[in-house]
């Protein structure tokens, strides 16, 4: 039997190859507050990625925080799995400071780029802003003591419409 000559080529394609980044500016409206973000319109195909896009819970959410701001005025919050940064932008507008995390760094991606759409230009310090986005993989102790100790006066949690604001 003669050697093949003209084995099949492997392509091997990388990460990039399954990324939708083609975000598009949305305007969004809780009661009387509108924002605008960077998101996608469908889901990506990559589980992991789900945070490119607003989720009908986290339109039921804002829809709820917009009727009860009293409960977020003055705190200092953070969003677990923010994803484009909806919720975290809208508590923004009430909250002293807010803190926008998640773990995948194509989603830290577009939740910098929408803070950075709603950043005051005077602010020089990226920590003087009132939005500020972490990594955090859930249950790493590092990560969260990390984000503990740049807020020593504690955090109110707001994260997905089945977690408690406490």
């Amino acid at each position: 039997m003669e050697e093949r000559q003209d084995e099949e080529e492997i392509v091997c394609l990388d990460g990039s190859f399954f990324i939708d980044d083609n975000y598009q500016l949305t305007k969004f409206t809780f009661g009387s507050q509108d924002i605008q973000l960077f998101c996608l319109h469908s889901a990506s195909t990559d589980f992991d990625l789900t945070g490119q896009l607003v989720w009908p819970g986290a339109m039921l959410m804002n829809d709820f925080l917009s009727k009860n701001v009293e409960m977020l005025q003055g705190c200092t919050v953070i969003e677990l799995g923010s994803g484009v940064g909806i919720t975290g932008i809208l508590c923004s507008r009430f909250c002293h400071k807010v803190v926008l995390t998640d773990h995948n760094e194509e989603v830290l991606k577009i939740i910098k780029k929408n803070i950075e759409l709603h950043s005051c230009p005077e602010n020089i310090s990226p920590a003087s802003h009132r939005l500020v986005a972490e990594k955090l993989e859930w249950g790493n102790t590092d990560q969260i003591n990390e984000i503990l100790l740049k807020h020593p006066g504690g955090l109110r949690s707001v994260g997905a419409p089945e977690d408690e604001i406490v």
